[in-house]
């Protein structure tokens, strides 16, 4: 097992080592104050008593083109470990640095990442733990589109992969302005979330879909809310069970 966790270091370090080096050309053009922080957060509760925190950073460059990013983030669980056993409540942390190639054009773009993820009490099948929830590489995309309109449609599709516990999480999702104009500050929308995955008979899934406020408060913080409905199963569950979910995000852009 160490030897195996060893060889997922490697890969992944090998893999953005590639990326490194791919985005020279790029980065060469560019000087150390081109690069920008932004810093974000989310909070997910459950009527299933499990909770979600997350805490990270994201460093890209501003303009047009191919150019590199760095993202590093921090996960929290608090999580029931088996349906069938009262107050089994267990919890797991993690942290999982990203570096990446991003691609944006004038309405629309795209990302690729490789990293690592560093578990604590790891548990490979545990219920949504987004980053997985065992140490191992990772490699994540992303994809956005703003149309053109008073009330352009945005789109985006979040999904990132943990290659050391199985374990895949995706989340697409489309709001427009809630009023007649683009400079409304707040846009309505919906999501559609899907993560599951683990190992042996560790194994869970879950889906869950709600409608979502986005609300700006300056050009540069916003937050976002969702509520809405989950159905959790797997070989962990003797039936699936359903909940009703709360999430609060952020995002900061100095």
């Amino acid at each position: 097992m160490r030897l195996k966790a060893h060889q997922n270091a490697f890969i992944a370090l090998a893999t953005i080592a590639g990326l490194t080096t791919f985005a020279q050309p790029a980065e060469a053009q560019r000087s150390v104050s081109d690069f920008h922080p932004s810093f974000y957060g989310s909070t997910e509760l459950d009527t299933r008593h499990s909770d979600f925190y997350l805490l990270g950073m994201y460093v890209g460059v501003g303009g047009l083109g191919w150019t590199p990013y760095f993202n590093v983030n921090g996960y929290y669980l608090d999580y029931v470990f088996s349906p069938t056993i009262p107050n089994s409540n267990r919890t797991l942390s993690a942290w999982s640095p990203t570096l990446g190639l991003a691609y944006a054009g004038r309405r629309s773009g795209v990302s690729f990442g490789a990293g690592y993820a560093f578990v604590n009490n790891e548990d490979p099948g545990a219920p949504g733990a987004e980053g997985g929830g065992a140490s191992g590489a990772t490699a994540s995309f992303g994809a956005y589109h703003s149309g053109s309109g008073t009330r352009p449609l945005h789109t985006q599709l979040l999904s990132n992969y943990n290659f050391g516990s199985q374990y895949v999480w995706a989340r697409g999702r489309a709001s427009v302005p809630f009023g007649h104009s683009v400079r409304h500050p707040a846009r309505i929308g919906a999501e559609l979330v899907g993560q599951g995955g683990g190992k042996d008979l560790r194994k869970s899934n879950s889906f869950q879909a709600g409608p979502t406020l986005e609300y700006s408060w300056t050009p540069h913080f916003r937050t976002t809310g969702a509520i809405g409905y989950k159905s959790v199963g797997g070989p962990i569950y003797a039936s699936r069970e359903s909940a009703t979910y709360l999430k609060l995000e952020f995002s900061f852009s100095p």
